[in-house]
């Protein structure tokens, strides 16, 4: 599977390239030398304006129906029309209690990531050390 991947060559040049998820080295594109693969943060999740499962309620929504709130959704099924022809359809969530109170959140178990930390930014002091010979 492709993934983004870091990679950093003896010179201190850094690539980002789109590559198999096992390959650990590449040619540095700038110096031609043998660039390593590097651990790097990952990227951020951008919230998608119009996630998969939309689509999924449109199964059940009346698409005959005059109403503007559900031509609105049908013609464009993004986060914002859903929210709108759920009110409009006085429709709440299925995680809202029965008194509509807001959602109990659960809790999730905490993640020890301390050696993931330590491990980046073990790198990190690698990639910027100064080296006297």
């Amino acid at each position: 599977m492709p993934v983004l991947v870091d990679f950093e060559c003896r010179r201190g040049h850094i690539t980002e390239e789109i590559c198999d998820s096992e390959m650990q080295e590449i040619t540095c594109p700038k110096c031609r030398g043998k660039a390593k693969r590097i651990i790097s943060v990952g990227r951020q999740f951008v919230d998608d304006e119009c996630p998969p499962w939309i689509r999924s309620v449109l199964d059940v929504v009346d698409k005959d129906s005059p109403k503007r709130h559900v031509q609105e959704f049908v013609k464009n099924p993004s986060r914002e029309t859903y929210k709108k022809w759920m009110k409009g359809e006085g429709i709440r969530p299925a995680d809202y209690t029965v008194h509509g109170a807001p959602p109990v959140f659960q809790n999730r178990p905490v993640v020890d990531m301390t050696a993931a930390h330590k491990e980046v930014f073990r790198k990190y002091q690698e990639r910027h050390r100064l080296e006297v010979r």
